[in-house]
Formats: C-alpha cells, structure tokens, sequence
C-alpha cells in the first residue's frame, strides 16, 4: 500500500519542488500540457515580480508576452482540475535572479549578519545575488507593482488566494529572514531611524542598539506587508514564513566543494518543522532530491504540512491529511534581536535531549508565532516552557490560563524581574496554592492545581555541570509529567517523525491514531526496536521500501537497508 504522490520528471525545472510551478520558466503555449501531466491538484505559482517589470515602472500581465498573463494561468488550471494558490515574496526571494529586482533595481548587494554577501545556488547551479530592500527606490518599486497587482486581480476577476512570503534560511539552528542587511544602504537608513529613536547626545549601549537594529528590520519588513495586503486586498490571506533548504551559507560552501548530503537538507526539513516554518526545496537540484530526501519532503511537507497550513483558504478540508505534527512540548523563544544573549535553551542542553527522546516532537513558539498555538488539542497534551527574560503580560498571562487551564508549564526563573516575580507570588497566596520545594542539580518550586503544574526552576543555580547531567536532569523531571509515548532504541543516524489525529468513527477502540516516519538516509543498514506499552497497538504498515517489519506482542523490530523508509501506524487507547 503507497501514500506517496509521484512526482515529475526530474529535469522539469517548472516543478522545483512540492506543489511550486515556475510560469516563467516555460511557454505559456506549453502550461497547459505541464499542469496536465503534473500528479497533483493544487499548483503554487510563486509571483516573480521582475518578470513582470524589467523597469519597475512599466509592467506586463499579458499586453505584450503571454507568459506574463496571470488569468489566462489561472483559468487553464482550473480547466485541467487544478487550484492554484499564488505566493508573493515580501523579502529577497533566493529562487529569482536578483532576489526578484527588476534588474535597474539591483543596485546595492545585501550583506547578511557577517557583513558577507548572501551566496545562494538555485536548482540550475546559478548564483543568485541578494539585494538590500531598504534602498528607497526598491520600496517605492515595489509599492507600485503590488497596487498594479491588486488593480490586476481586481479587473481580471482572479479568483485566487494570495499568501506573501518572508524568505529565509537556518544558520546555527536558527532561521534568518533574508531581509536581513548589514550593507552601507541599511546602516544610513539605520542612522536615519536612530535619529528619531534618541537625542542627539544620547549614547546607546551595544544591547539597546541591537534591540533597535531588529526593531527596525521588523518595522521595514512590515511595511512591504502591509502594502501587500492593502494593494492585493480580498485576494490576500496572510504572510507565511519559507525556509529555502540549502540556502545557509554553510551549506553554499558544501554544495560549491561537493560535500554537501541530503542530511545536511534533512535537519533543516524537521527544524522548519518544529518552527512552523515551510520548507521548500525549490533550491536543490532533482539529483540532490532522489530517493530519502523526495520521501520526506513528499511525506511531510506536500501531502502534510503544506496543505494543512494553507487549510483555511485554497485548499478543501476534504483533501487534507488528517495527521497533524505530534508535539509534546512546546518551547518559548522570543524573538527581538536580545532575548539570546541571554541564558537559553541550548546552554540547557534542552534541544539534545528532546531530540534524543523525543525526536521532533516538540514545537518552538515565537512571540510571533504564539497566537498560533493558543488552542488545546484535545488528543495531545503540551509541557509549555518558558524563560523567565522571556515573561512580559502577555506571556504571563499565558502561563496562568495555561496553567488554571489543566495545562502543564516549566519557567526558568533566569531574568524574571522583579515584577512579575511578586505577581506570580501573589497568584500563589491569592489561590492558596502549596509550593513545593525541592533540590535537584538546583532550586526547584512545584506548583500543581488540579490537573495543572507549573514548574519554577532556578536557571542560575546549576552548578558545573557537564551535558550528561544536564540531560539527566531533564530526563528525571519530564518523567515527573508521565507522557503517553513509546521510546526507540538504536535511533542514531535514521530520520524520523511523528504524527497523530483523532480515531475515526471504525476505530473506536482507539483515542488517537499516531503515525512514527522512518528513512534512513546513510549508507549503512539500520535496525531499530521499539517496547510497546499496554497503551499501543501497532495498527498498519504502510509504504515500505528496503525494509523489513517485525512485530511481536509488545515489540517491533524494523531493518532499513540504506535509503530504506516505511510508515507505522499505531492505536493508542487509554
């Protein structure tokens, strides 16, 4: 039994990869025949602004090249049976040459964190130039195109969603947005900002101009959104996140040497993930993309994540995988510019364990990102952890309805002010809730109020400590929370996922349906064991290939030769 779409041929360059289609890239004679012979239904067509306006002033949707004519794109997809779902970059965009100027508009070359130019390699082997979106004129250009745009859509009666993208990559674990510039075009705009932020004697300290740095990078970058969004109007539906796989600059030196592996995209594949960022990999090439690596990008991204993210608007419920990204935790980041100079999760050793127990099942919220996970699912419940520097109202507030909520929270007190250490303390004599107190490698406060926890721990008092007792010290307190999970054994070097939804009408005998994705991407075969508890049953197998399933009453054994993959399902009932 298979799940997976087929995808196209390898050299269509048309189809770089889950769901994207490049009208540009081929006759508007010849999109008809391309659309028919693509597998799926619902096409993504990224904007290329630059191929619309060579100036930035004059612009062609289909007066003078039907290749730029965006209703008859729409009308022949929708003849062939497809939906189609427009993306317009709001950032640099690594996929198009010049980042998507219009080639006047390429003028001064961005410069990342580093003060190195971005080098990015899309899936031709082409280098692709970033250029800085705080030039004036590109912020004028752009504002022009997209009321163009809207005009366009209006006019033409184009009855499609349009979703704006920030584009970026992962340094380090992190995801960059590749607005980001440190070149001489965003250091003037930057002093001109200051000027308005400070009087003219006033000196700021290192952190403060940082926290304003990013406050400025934020300010620009909202407003190509919000001229997005009131040009386009009806048609807009929101602003997503991309990060494109492979194109860090660690990676761009790999790909030049030859070293680079479908592992080094792997990790960034499942980082997005746990960020709620949507990879893509129209950057690599179809011969980096074989066997493992188009697995899981089909898998996890255009038969899953994707359609389920974009759910609200094109895409039908109807069609949509019902699995959903199993989490067990979810990790608070805030994300300002400051908030990392500070203690952090990884000086915790947090992300080793998580990832040596849990795989990717945990997600990492932003105080952008933390609306999105304001509701319960009722089939998973979360451990919520939070920084003490981190806590403002907001997040306060968050953590007590959380927790006054049945929910489960662990605090690093590191940071927290003075402030809302009193509040906290006065929430605790308000409700005369007991406060536990215990040492384990520091001071520990356990807070529980009906099927509520809340867990203080003192980040600074952990004393020379090396990684091992640092994950065993996560280990010991998460097994306080007693999580419905079943560990694997042997796991090292094989990618691996896990999803869940709610039982179905015919499996009632089940709460919840989890389904774990194994691929092995290394050259060596692998062999993993699970121990099921009494709460597990394994219920299907599901696209194997290159590996041999074992199952016993409360054991499976699964063999992956090299590039080998298989689906388990499993019924969890309590």
């Amino acid at each position: 039994m298979t799940l997976t779409t087929p995808v196209p041929r390898d050299q269509d360059t048309v189809f770089p990869g889950e769901n994207w289609f490049f009208y540009w890239k081929t006759s508007a004679s010849l999109w008809k025949t391309k659309l028919q012979e693509f597998p799926g239904t619902k096409i993504i067509i990224p904007l290329n602004w630059s191929f619309h306006s060579e100036t930035g002033d004059q612009f062609d949707f289909g007066e003078h090249r039907p290749e730029t004519n965006l209703k008859k794109l729409v009308e022949i997809a929708q003849e062939v049976g497809k939906m189609v779902v427009f993306f317009l970059p709001v950032t640099p965009a690594p996929f198009l040459p010049n980042g998507g100027l219009p080639h006047l508009l390429a003028r001064s070359i961005a410069l990342n964190g580093e003060h190195m130019a971005y080098g990015v390699i899309d899936a031709d082997d082409h280098l692709v130039k970033i250029y800085s979106f705080f030039d004036p004129r590109v912020f004028e250009a752009f504002d022009k195109f997209v009321k163009k745009l809207g005009q366009y859509f209006s006019q033409a009666t184009i009855n499609a969603d349009v979703w704006g993208i920030r584009s970026g990559y992962f340094k380090e674990g992190q995801y960059r947005s590749f607005i980001e510039d440190s070149s001489k075009t965003f250091e003037q705009a930057f002093h001109r900002f200051l000027q308005t932020k400070k009087s003219a004697d006033e000196t700021l300290s290192p952190i403060e101009e940082r926290a304003l740095s990013f406050e400025f990078n934020k300010t620009i970058q909202n407003l190509y959104e919000t001229n997005a969004r009131e040009s386009i109007k009806n048609n807009f539906e929101g602003t997503l996140d991309v990060a494109f796989l492979g194109a860090g600059t660690d990676n761009f030196l790999k790909r030049l040497s030859g070293t680079i592996s479908t592992v080094d995209y792997s990790g960034e594949l499942y980082e997005a993930l746990a960020k709620d960022i949507i990879p893509s990999s129209v950057l690599l090439p179809h011969r980096l993309k074989k066997g493992v690596l188009t697995r899981e990008l089909n898998d996890l991204v255009a038969n899953s994540y994707l359609p389920a993210r974009l759910a609200s608007s094109a895409y039908d419920h109807d069609d949509i995988n019902m699995f959903q990204p199993l989490s067990f935790f979810k990790v608070y980041e805030r994300v300002d510019g400051v908030s990392s100079l500070f203690q952090n999760w990884n000086d915790l050793h947090l992300w080793p364990y998580l990832k040596g127990s849990f795989g990717w099942s945990y997600k990492v919220i932003s105080n952008d990102t933390l609306k999105l996970h304001e509701n319960k699912t009722p089939y998973q419940e979360h451990i919520h952890l939070f920084h003490g520097h981190d806590v403002d109202r907001t997040i306060f507030n968050y953590i007590l309805k959380t927790f006054m909520n049945g929910g489960r929270v662990i605090l690093n007190r590191s940071g927290l002010s003075d402030e809302f250490a009193k509040r906290f303390e006065t929430f605790f004599l308000e409700n005369n809730l007991n406060v536990e107190k215990v040492h384990f490698q520091t001071q520990i406060q356990n807070i529980a109020l009906g099927e509520g926890r809340l867990v203080l721990i003192e980040g600074e008092g952990f004393k020379e400590m090396d990684k091992n007792d640092y994950l065993n010290f996560w280990k010991t307190l998460v097994e306080t929370f007693s999580l419905v999970h079943v560990p694997i054994q042997n796991v090292d070097g094989i990618d691996f996922y896990w999803r869940t939804r709610p039982s179905s009408a015919n499996e009632l005998k089940f709460e919840e349906v989890r389904r774990l994705s194994l691929y092995n991407p290394t050259s060596y075969r692998k062999k993993i064991k699970m121990s099921l508890t009494k709460n597990f049953v394994v219920y299907k197998v599901i696209d194997e290939i290159n590996v041999i399933v074992q199952t016993y009453p409360n054991e499976i054994e699964i063999e992956l030769s090299p590039e080998g993959s298989v689906i388990v399902d499993f019924g969890v009932f309590s």
